[in-house]
């Protein structure tokens, strides 16, 4: 008699194998099947249990199973509240619109326009970058080493991991990367306070100078937080300085908060706006 050893994770993992297709990620290094989930923790098949260092992987701010959040989805489902419905609005739809312009500066928040891009951050980034190549008309798109946007085809274009890319043919073009301020490992070897001023005065040079072979950029996109290049924080004298320039230079900075919204960093950062899966795009004042 042949008795099947697998485990009850095993069984999962080789029916995973089986059925999806090769574009995996985190099963490739955490070979794991989750059967329940509560808080920071992950129970999985096999009984083991996990803490969540992802906090769902950069979508449950307040854990997996929060009470509160079961309530308000109970209270949705017994009320008959809409649960789908496209671009047209809902009473809570105006709550969670109240809610977000309630976390942006007043100064930002009298000619500020929200835009539901879709169920992902990548929908929010491809927004962003055919709305300033349209209102600009430019092309050339500003980005950092060290920065992950998504995985669709032009959010992986302006992202700075090569290894997912190096196959992809035809990638969106006109794409500069610029230095990311990191005083641990400088790229420009001096690390320290030193690292984020000459970063912005290196950006600012390269957009002063009429021989950098750098077209008028569409626009300028970074991460507050640097997520996937190393959970790096921009200094905040940078991100003044970053500001500073893009506005004299009339060039629209698009905020990458997809990882680091809803209050993961706090209430610290003047750009973190406080929420998930969008971007926000600031133009200088005509």
């Amino acid at each position: 008699m042949i008795t099947n050893m697998l485990t009850k994770n095993d069984q999962l993992l080789e029916q995973q194998n089986t059925r999806e297709s090769n574009a995996r990620s985190y099963p490739r290094r955490l070979p794991m099947a989750i059967d329940q989930a509560e808080g920071i923790y992950l129970t999985d098949m096999d009984g083991k249990r996990y803490i969540d260092f992802l906090a769902g992987a950069g979508t449950l701010a307040l854990g997996h199973n929060h009470p509160a959040v079961l309530e308000a989805m109970e209270k949705v489902l017994k009320d008959k509240r809409p649960l789908h419905t496209l671009d047209f609005t809902t009473p809570i739809k105006e709550q969670f619109v109240d809610e977000i312009f309630e976390c942006l500066p007043e100064e930002f928040r009298k000619n500020a326009k929200i835009q539901f891009c879709g169920p992902t951050g990548g929908d929010a980034i491809e927004a962003a970058l055919k709305l300033v190549k349209t209102a600009t008309g430019n092309r050339s798109i500003l980005s950092f080493q060290g920065a992950y946007h998504g995985a669709t085809h032009a959010t992986m274009s302006i992202s700075g991991n090569t290894k997912p890319k190096e196959k992809i043919q035809g990638l969106m073009p006109d794409v500069q990367f610029l230095p990311y301020p990191y005083q641990y490992r400088c790229p420009f070897g001096i690390g320290g306070e030193e690292s984020h001023k000459i970063s912005s005065q290196y950006i600012e040079n390269l957009l002063n100078d009429p021989e950098s072979g750098l077209l008028a950029p569409a626009g300028m996109i970074l991460e507050a937080v640097q997520g996937e290049g190393g959970s790096i924080p921009a200094p905040i004298p940078w991100l003044k300085e970053i500001r500073r320039i893009t506005k004299e230079k009339g060039i629209p900075l698009i905020i990458d908060e997809v990882q680091s919204g809803i209050g993961r960093t706090g209430r610290c950062l003047p750009l973190n706006m406080q929420v998930s899966f969008r971007m926000f795009l600031y133009y200088p004042k005509q």
